[in-house]
């Protein structure tokens, strides 16, 4: 999560200093330049299909990818970043946003956002950790090299994704405590695979489908077993 303040300051400081970096940027179908980036301040960032650039960053806008594509580090503060099937990318960001991986998209390193949701479709690989703070994780058929985690939002895994590391909810840290009270909910899938630790700072309900091996002594974990592939709530 510290990446993301990272971000924050960066992307504040280095775009506002220059005031050419207005408005939304556009970049056409088959554009093949690997080494330029697109930035803006104010305004969302849109890539064609069978694009090869380089970084996109804005402030105040969405970043969306065609299908096909291959992009740097995709990153916004305030706005969504939505890939369509098929994108190759470094890393995909944004504060106040959600983020949403079409099918087989290939994202070398991690996937984060505070204020929003992360959703990887079926075929998806995801070279890092796959995190938010307030907002629902879910993943199909995905494979996941980092941890997945969050402080106050659902984990939903299905159909086979694999993560590599630890599933993580953390523990609430505010000064004003936890507000929020409602249990987390984590689902474990058909033929999901953990090979790292389930960790939870916080209660939870963990729904765990009869083909998914666990620790059944997990601390802070309210077990449900469940069948089928439907959701269990």
């Amino acid at each position: 999560m510290k990446k993301i303040i990272i971000l924050i300051t960066a992307l504040s400081f280095s775009l506002t200093a220059c005031g050419g970096f207005l408005g939304s940027k556009t970049v056409a179908d088959n554009t093949e330049s690997p080494n330029k980036d697109f930035d803006t301040v104010n305004g969302s960032i849109k890539v064609g299909h069978h694009a090869n650039v380089g970084d996109l960053s804005t402030v105040n806008g969405s970043v969306k990818v065609s299908s096909n594509s291959k992009i740097g580090e995709a990153s916004t503060v305030n706005g969504s970043v939505v890939f369509e099937r098929d994108v190759t990318a470094k890393s995909a960001e944004t504060v106040n946003g959600s983020i949403k991986l079409g099918e087989n998209c290939e994202i070398q390193e991690g996937v984060e956002t505070v204020n929003g949701s992360v959703i990887a479709s079926t075929g998806c690989n995801i070279g890092g950790d796959f995190e938010t703070v307030n907002g629902k994780l879910k993943a199909t058929n995905t494979k996941i090299h980092g941890s997945v985690e969050t402080v106050n939002g659902s984990i939903i895994l299905l159909k086979g994704t694999t993560v590599y590391e630890d599933i993580i909810i953390h523990k609430n840290k505010s000064f004003f405590g936890n507000s929020n009270k409602k249990k987390p909910k984590v689902v474990l899938g058909k033929d999901v695979v953990v090979k790292g630790d389930l960790e939870f700072g916080r209660p939870v309900i963990l729904y765990v489908h009869d083909s998914v091996e666990i620790d059944k002594n997990i601390e802070n974990a309210e077990i449900h077993p469940y069948s089928g592939d439907d959701l269990p709530y």
